[in-house]
């Protein structure tokens, strides 16, 4: 992972080959990396992007299949999904504007990083979703609240209840992310947003993003259902059997 500073703008790429598979240093660094920004007060937008040929994949599954089917690896997962979304809170909360470049795919907890975020930038070969219940899981680290917060109930369950992957000029449509670029000129767009987001008042940017936050604060029942949803899944046969043959194994 690799943090850059250039007058009010940081850059956060993320870059553990080959997809960004999130583990539990992972989220070690990415908290770090947002402690890093949180203390300048002199920056005006975070723009979070990847180095690999997709933004990223979500939780290591080699992670989850360690700890199936067994109490005391429930428990563990269910610790990694607290440690997801304490991390992810930590994203949400920083004062300044965060914005999510995605170029390729952001799958599960990878699209749920960048539903942390203020704004989502796409590319048009991108594809968004939240795929958990094709291995028996649910997206749990945020992902029900913040998506349903976003788009709405109806788009929440298309999403996630078929497993769909949304393109992204339909997840531009829909409201999923905020702009929409051809690959070919996706650098320059996206350059493009964290120019003019950092040419505004870091001051009031810092002000107005507060007052956002707290007309959209997610529910916290959600997010002890997600996580106890969690908890019962990795104790699942059905998960069991899902995650191993998604693996290969």
């Amino acid at each position: 992972m690799k943090l850059a500073f250039e007058g009010a703008v940081a850059t956060l790429t993320l870059s553990r080959a080959p997809v960004n598979a999130v583990d539990d240093d992972f989220l070690a660094d990415l908290d770090q990396a947002l402690s890093a920004v949180e203390v300048r007060d002199d920056l005006a937008v975070l723009r979070i992007r990847s180095d690999q040929r997709v933004f990223c994949a979500g939780a290591d599954l080699r992670l989850v299949a360690g700890r199936l089917q067994d109490a005391a690896g429930a428990a563990a997962m269910v610790t990694t999904v607290r440690r997801f979304h304490a991390v992810y809170d930590h994203l949400a909360s920083l004062p300044v504007v965060t914005v999510a470049e995605i170029t390729g795919h952001a799958l599960g907890g990878g699209l749920e990083l960048a539903l942390a975020c203020d704004l989502r930038v796409v590319s048009d070969r991108a594809k968004l979703g939240l795929p958990e219940a094709k291995v028996g899981l649910l997206p749990g680290a945020g992902g029900t609240q913040r998506l349903t917060e976003l788009c709405g109930p109806g788009v929440a369950a298309r999403v996630i209840l078929t497993g769909d992957l949304i393109p992204g000029e339909e997840a531009e449509r829909i409201g999923l992310a905020q702009w929409v670029f051809p690959q070919a000129d996706f650098e320059a767009g996206a350059d493009a947003i964290a120019a003019r987001i950092a040419g505004l008042s870091p001051e009031a940017l810092r002000a107005s993003k507060n007052c956002v936050r707290i007309a959209a604060t997610i529910s916290q029942a959600g997010v002890a259902a997600e996580i106890s949803g969690i908890g019962r899944l990795m104790r699942s046969k059905d998960t069991e059997r899902r995650v191993h043959a998604f693996l290969g194994a």
